[in-house]
């Protein structure tokens, strides 16, 4: 099945919803089902708002079901609404544009989707290599930070044989930057940050993370290191910064709760961004947080609060 919100015992853990402006920009206005991932897609930018699939750790495989192989959605028509390699991934030898540094980004990874049933986890494999579910990330972000985060949340459920939630997506401004892979291609606008929900049960208790990365930190010949870029946030964050709302994971989350959070570095935590998707969440929505609670970066994978 795609993107099931019963899918931990005892929670119900809905899709995210989406902003009336979101909306307007979403392909048919609704969640595209695949086998087990389910993604809302900007039809404006060719990429998703969203892709949302669950983890089994109890039945993980060790390896992949499937070799990869790009290609469009077919449920998204005109194919040429996804962005595929040649529009933003391909390298060219073309002076004037110099070498491509944006990665082919899964939302939903190919190995979280690698568990249960073989043949469905092939199929659900071969669906992760669909343009819709991919987005460009900067090589340095796509191989460092990016990863390691992915490789938290499957070693969380993997360890501990749980079963886990998860929304990822980009993050549009209104500077995003374009990019051209030549003089005959249509330029593309390249996402300024990705961001992650996981859910999770421990101990009994259901807790929600939320992370946020920028590109802009690793578009550079000496990128920033990983510790003090990747943060864990609060999803009121991710909510103003996107436009969709998480209400059912609020109350889980450890950051809008908790005890105030150390300050591990000297940065302040101020987002300095344009951003398009931030309306459709009034004041009365949002959780009253106390001033002092602060986010603590990540130095480690054991820095993060769950």
């Amino acid at each position: 099945m795609p993107y099931n919100p019963e899918f931990i015992l005892g929670h119900h853990i809905p899709l995210p919803q989406p902003s009336e402006k979101v909306l307007t920009l979403a392909f048919e206005r609704r969640y595209i089902h695949h086998t087990r991932h389910s993604l809302l897609f900007n039809k404006e930018r060719g990429f998703a708002f969203i892709s949302a699939h669950n983890i089994d750790g109890a039945t993980m495989s060790s390896s992949q079901f499937s070799n990869r192989s790009f290609k469009n959605d077919p449920q998204i028509q005109p194919t040429w609404l996804q962005v595929n390699r040649n529009r933003g991934y391909r390298e060219t030898l073309d002076s004037d544009f110099g070498p491509n540094p944006w990665d082919q980004g899964h939302l939903a990874r190919r190995k979280s989707l690698s568990w249960g049933d073989p043949d469905e986890a092939r199929d659900a494999e071969r669906e992760s290599d669909m343009w819709s579910n991919i987005a460009p990330q900067h090589k340095n972000l796509h191989s460092d930070a990016w990863g390691k985060i992915e490789d938290w949340v499957l070693e969380r459920v993997e360890i501990d044989k749980q079963r886990s939630c998860v929304f990822t997506g980009p993050i549009f401004t209104e500077n995003d930057p374009e990019h051209k892979n030549g003089p005959n291609e249509a330029p593309i606008r390249i996402p300024a940050g990705f961001w992650k929900v996981i859910s999770v049960e421990l101990s009994g208790v259901l807790r929600s993370a939320g992370f946020l990365v920028w590109q802009r930190d690793y578009d550079s010949e000496t990128p920033l290191p990983f510790s003090p870029v990747l943060e864990q946030v609060r999803l009121t964050t991710i909510e103003v910064l996107t436009g969709l709302t998480f209400p059912t994971l609020r109350r889980f989350d450890p950051l809008l709760f908790s005890q105030p959070q150390p300050v591990t570095t000297d940065r302040e935590g101020v987002l300095e961004t344009s951003v398009e998707f931030n309306e459709g969440i009034a004041d009365e929505q949002l959780p009253i947080v106390a001033p002092s609670t602060r986010v603590a970066a990540i130095q480690s994978m054991h820095d993060i609060v769950l």
